[in-house]
Order: C-alpha cells, then structure tokens, then sequence
C-alpha cells in the first residue's frame, strides 16, 4: 500500500516512534539515539556508508570509557580476552585467531602476499575495493570475473578464469555492492578445491546480519586445510566502524602471512569495547531487529514501484533505478539523502544501506516522490 504523508506528518509520527521505543525500554536509551529529523545536505541521513547508525551497545561503551583511563599503558591482556570470547563463539583455537584494526589490514597483507610471489589476484567484479585497490597500487593483475546474470557470484567461471599464475581469490561473502550470498555446498567444494592452488580469502564483512539457509560461514574449514583466510569485521553490526577492530581465522602456518606476533597497533579502547559487545547478544539482535524493520520498508517500496532488486542479508539493498546513480545521488542529496556511489558495470544500479526504521521511511517516501 503506498504511503502519502506531508514531510510535518512524516516528522511527528516518527518523533512519536522514537520516543515510544525509549519508553518501552526496547533496549537501553543510550543505544537508541533520535532519528535524524530534519535531514539536509549538510546533515544527512546516512544511507550510503553500511553502517551501524545506533552506535555501540552501551555495555560496550561503558567497557571503552574505562579503558581510555589506562590508554598509555600497554594491555596485552585485553587482547588475549578478547581471542578467548571469539575463541568459544567460533569453536576456534586462539592460535586460529588474529586481531586486527578492522579487517582491512588483513585484506591488504593477503594482497601483498600475491605480490612478493609475483601472481595475478582473481576475483569477482563488482566486489568490496580493498582488495583490487591495493592490488592496483602495486601494479599487479587482477583477473575480474563479471557476475553471473542473476548477478551471483559465478564460481564456475571463476574456475574457468583460473590459472597457475594466480596467488590469490578474494570472495566477499554475501558479496558488496551486490547483497547476494554463495550457496555454502557450493562454497566450501569451490575453497577446498582452490586452497590447493592459491591463497583463499573470504571476506564476512556481513555474516552477523545475514539469515539464509543457503549461507554458512567457512571459518570451519581453517583449522584442516591451509591456504584459507576467513576474515570478519566488528564495523558493521557492532558500529565500530571509526574505533576498528576485525579478525582473520586462519591455520597458523597461514596466519603468519597475515598477521605479526604481537599487535601494537591495536587501541586498547577498541579491544575493550569488542569484548563486551561481542558478548552482547541482546543488542546485536536488536540491531538486526531494526535492520530489518527497514529493509522491509525499502523492499515494500521496490515491489510497489515495480524496481528490481537483490534479496538482501545485509545491512544495504540494490536495486535498479532505471537511471544514472549520480542522478538518484544527487537529487536524494538535496534532500538530506546520502546514498551510494556508483559501482560500474551497474551504473544505473543504488545501493542503499539501512538506517533507523524512521529516517527509512523518509527516504522511501522521498524516493516514490522523486521518482515514482
């Protein structure tokens, strides 16, 4: 059913909402701040960046408070905590573990690795950039295989594209821009099979959010077969995307190609804060609750406007607009809209992340004015 409501019925009834939520005691008041009401250029609702607009769990942030107090000081400990709580949610040794600033540093040593053995990089095009953008920086051959047509990940012609010459295959699982997931059955033959031959990487940027049967993660398969990295990221469902935190599974002999033996770099607020939060099982679910709730009224918009779109497991929807992405960009921007950038071949393509329930709704119902 379409939704006609004046931009005041929009701000009333979603301040309403807002407060409703606080009161209810949905989840502690610190996690749930006021939806932006009053967007504009230079105050967006920010559905362009994957991010977790509710921030951190508050145990979280009480954890990152206290340990700012010892900042100066040195905390391998911390560390060593936080690998033992991803340790027993992953059924993973600590010595299958590595911690990192997000998970980028791992993508970009896994890219170096493919360079000092002087190999090509496979890949599926379009996918998240880290990967081919430092492979570029280094001046080495990626090998891009274009998705299938119902814009999957296509591992047969991947296996078609391989050659002895390629060191690394970078997969992010469900993949970026793109929200579609691999067949798990298909995945794991495809990593085994592939380990043999190259460095295997796969990114679960998204894992937390995602809820299908057909997906599962392959973190399992670390601990036998060497030659695969499952790297995970703390700056999605955990809203840590400006403090950093980000893992990589791997078998140690593997490890090492990735990750040092001590991490200096690592801020102990950081640290403390994933340990909580990894451990907050209620807000994470509350986040995916609510992620939810606004990818139900994007896909509502879609289906009523007869869009094309991607069954999303993320936290971001694409869709077909039927025109430039630049174009959408800019006219959802006067507006106090922040979507995402384009990502060729797929120009007339938008990805669209997921904010609170609220500003949602703004952005579909400016969207259907727009361009409905």
């Amino acid at each position: 059913m379409s939704i006609n409501l004046t931009r005041r019925d929009w701000l009333v009834g979603s301040a309403a909402v807002a407060g409703t939520m606080i009161a209810a005691g949905v989840t502690n008041a610190q996690t749930v701040p006021a939806p932006n009401l009053n967007p504009t250029p230079k105050n967006p609702i920010r559905a362009g960046f994957n991010e977790n607009v509710y921030g951190h769990s508050l145990k979280a942030k009480k954890a990152m408070e206290k340990a700012a107090e010892t900042a100066h000081l040195y905390d391998f400990f911390t560390q060593r905590a936080l690998k033992d709580v991803i340790s027993k949610m992953e059924n993973l040794p600590t010595d299958h573990i590595a911690v990192e600033n997000g998970s980028t540093p791992f993508l970009e040593k896994a890219t170096y690795e493919a360079a000092i053995k002087q190999g090509k990089i496979l890949t599926t095009n379009p996918t998240y950039s880290s990967v081919p953008g430092t492979a570029k920086l280094l001046d080495i051959e990626v090998v891009a295989v274009p998705v299938a047509e119902d814009m999957n990940i296509d591992l047969e012609a991947m296996r078609a594209a391989m050659t002895d010459d390629i060191k690394l295959i970078y997969i992010c699982n469900p993949n970026n821009p793109i929200p579609s997931t691999i067949e798990k059955n298909a995945l794991r033959e495809f990593c085994i099979e592939m380990s043999k031959r190259a460095l295997v990487v796969i990114d679960e940027a998204y894992y937390e959010y995602v809820n299908n049967p057909n997906f599962a993660s392959m973190k399992d398969l670390v601990t036998e077969h060497k030659n695969i990295i499952v790297c995970r990221t703390a700056s999605k469902i955990h809203g840590f995307a400006g403090v950093r935190i980000g893992f990589a599974f791997a078998h140690p002999d593997t490890m090492r190609k990735v990750a040092g033996r001590f991490n200096l770099s690592l801020s102990n607020v950081a640290v403390a804060g994933a340990v909580e939060s990894y451990q907050d099982i209620e807000y994470q679910n509350f986040i995916k609750k609510k992620n939810r709730e606004s990818m139900d009224i994007l896909e509502n918009m879609f289906e009523e406007l007869g869009l094309k779109y991607i069954k999303s497991d993320t936290n971001f929807a694409f869709f077909h607009a039927g025109r430039p992405s630049t174009e959408v960009a800019k006219k959802l921007m006067e507006h106090g809209i922040m979507s995402g950038r384009p990502f060729p071949p797929f120009t007339d393509w938008v990805r669209m992340s997921t904010v609170k329930p609220e500003e949602m709704q703004y952005v579909a119902d400016t969207y259907r004015k727009l361009f409905g």
